[in-house]
């Protein structure tokens, strides 16, 4: 065969599959997002569809069609201290498919959580013949936080079915630390093989750990100081963070750096800087120094247990911030900049996971500790210190780092709590900040700016903000809310 005919079938065959890839079909009563580099381009309806071959990439199938889910089976404890069996039942559908496969990250687990923290919040007020006798108040409840809360999740709820009995027996006396964590224990269900249990809400409470806990492992410590260890509250480049007790009892984030670091005796001088540093700065929104050993082997600091999850949880379940939480949310974090910088300290890796969301307000973590790595020769001219999509320009192009620094991660991380971020590629800075409350544009901007000089300080960024909010009441809504009481020292039983 001719080596030009050879080449004209390899062609037309070429040419028959791209335009076979072209033709996208869905099926009746569902839906397709299509992503263009990674960005959301367009929703395809059921039928016949065409799409750009390698440009465009099928991402996600939605299913419209009307789904029943139930709820894992509850107990709760009412005023009277008797437990009552829950079964719940949500008829829901697909309103959105964009704002369903972007709100959250799942948004079964989201009506999941919700329904939960709804129902448990009701009966908790209750007495036994009240919460038996209230089915129907209970359900109603239940379905207006539904249909108010999931609007924004592309999803519309049609019907809610509550099942009630109540156990014969009687709860005896319970101390008020067990009949909290009573009321918030979820259903038994299996784990997986590092003891945590698969699926968020259903997994509230397990055998004394919260979500986003780790239980020791083997080559973990078990003591540091005279603080005996529980868990494991994460983990990074210096080092493990775990959850202590003292001997009174109080809860404690104890920070244990990696051996490897601790041979470095610069390091070590440097550390014990910057526990000291650490200790002018805690207090309102910070975490107050507790303990520390800089020489200790291995050096460890231990600061206060602010019970809660990171902004960076809540942002991966629960999707965009409201308004109001948004603006609670960067009055806090203003706050606890304005003293840290007027201790003279840059915090200098600022960004979601290092923002602690408690009942009383945002507190911001792991503050100046990154200073450390400077002296055991970490900083190359090719090594920049701080997490990408976060960085100041400066940081970037070796200039000064001023408090201006994080002023520049305050606007991103203010980004990233109103869902205008995180930037995909070849999208603009400019056209994200067309997703954000209005209130909020102006702030954000100027922490934006690449010149550090032009740049608000914290102080200046309180006084913007303190004109455009006076509202009361709970900053958190409902569903953060029952993240926030599963950190409570009260649902900790320690192992």
């Amino acid at each position: 065969m001719e080596p030009v005919l050879i080449v004209l079938i390899i062609l037309v065959a070429l040419v028959i599959r791209t335009l076979f890839k072209t033709v996208y079909i869905v099926r009746e009563a569902s839906a397709a997002i299509v992503e263009r580099f990674g960005r959301y381009t367009r929703t395809l309806d059921p039928g016949l569809n065409f799409v750009i071959p390698i440009i465009d990439k099928v991402r996600f199938r939605v299913d419209l069609r009307e789904q029943v889910m139930a709820v894992p089976q509850q107990q709760v404890v009412t005023q009277d201290n008797r437990r009552v069996d829950i079964d719940i039942f949500v008829s829901y559908q697909v309103s959105d498919a964009r704002a369903a496969t972007y709100g959250v990250t799942s948004y079964v687990q989201a009506i999941e959580q919700l329904t939960v923290a709804t129902m448990r919040r009701t009966i908790d007020g209750m007495d036994l013949e009240r919460a038996l006798n209230s089915r129907e108040e209970i359900t109603i409840d239940l379905l207006a936080a539904l249909d108010r809360d999931t609007a924004r999740w592309g999803i519309r709820v049609h019907r809610v079915e509550c099942k009630m009995g109540a156990l014969p027996t009687l709860i005896q006396d319970p101390t008020p630390q067990q009949a909290h964590a009573d009321r918030y224990r979820g259903p038994v269900a299996p784990t997986h093989g590092d003891g945590v249990a698969p699926g968020t809400p259903q997994s509230l409470v397990r055998s004394g750990i919260a979500p986003g806990h780790r239980p020791l492992r083997q080559d973990d410590p078990r003591r540091i100081g005279r603080y005996r260890l529980t868990a494991v509250l994460g983990q990074g480049g210096m080092g493990t963070v775990y959850l202590g007790q003292s001997p009174g009892q109080r809860l404690v984030a104890v920070k244990v750096i990696r051996r490897e670091l601790s041979e470095d005796t610069t390091f070590r001088k440097r550390f014990a800087r910057e526990i000291e540093a650490a200790g002018l700065v805690g207090g309102f929104h910070t975490a107050s120094v507790v303990d520390a050993d800089p020489h200790g082997d291995p050096p460890w600091l231990a600061t206060e247990y602010i019970p809660g999850p990171s902004l960076h949880e809540v942002l991966s379940q629960q999707g965009a911030l409201p308004p109001r939480t948004l603006h609670t949310l960067a009055v806090g974090v203003a706050e606890a900049l304005e003293r840290i910088h007027a201790r003279g300290i840059v915090h200098r890796d600022l960004k979601p996971s290092n923002v602690i969301i408690s009942g009383s307000g945002p507190r911001i973590i792991d503050f100046g500790i990154a200073r450390a790595l400077d002296s055991i020769g970490l900083t190359s001219t090719n090594y920049v210190l701080g997490t990408q999509g976060f960085l100041a320009p400066e940081q970037l192009t070796g200039a000064p780092i001023t408090h201006a620094t994080d002023l520049y991660a305050f606007g991103m991380v203010l980004c990233h709590a109103a869902g205008a971020a995180p930037l995909p590629d070849g999208e603009s800075l400019e056209s994200a900040l067309s997703l954000l409350p209005s209130r909020f544009v102006g702030v954000i901007t100027r922490c934006l700016d690449h010149d550090p000089s032009r740049r608000p300080t914290a102080t200046d960024v309180l006084e913007l903000l303190s004109r455009s909010d006076q509202s009361t009441g709970d900053w958190l809504p409902l569903p953060v809310r029952t993240m926030v009481d599963l950190y409570n020292p009260l649902t900790i039983a320690a192992p």
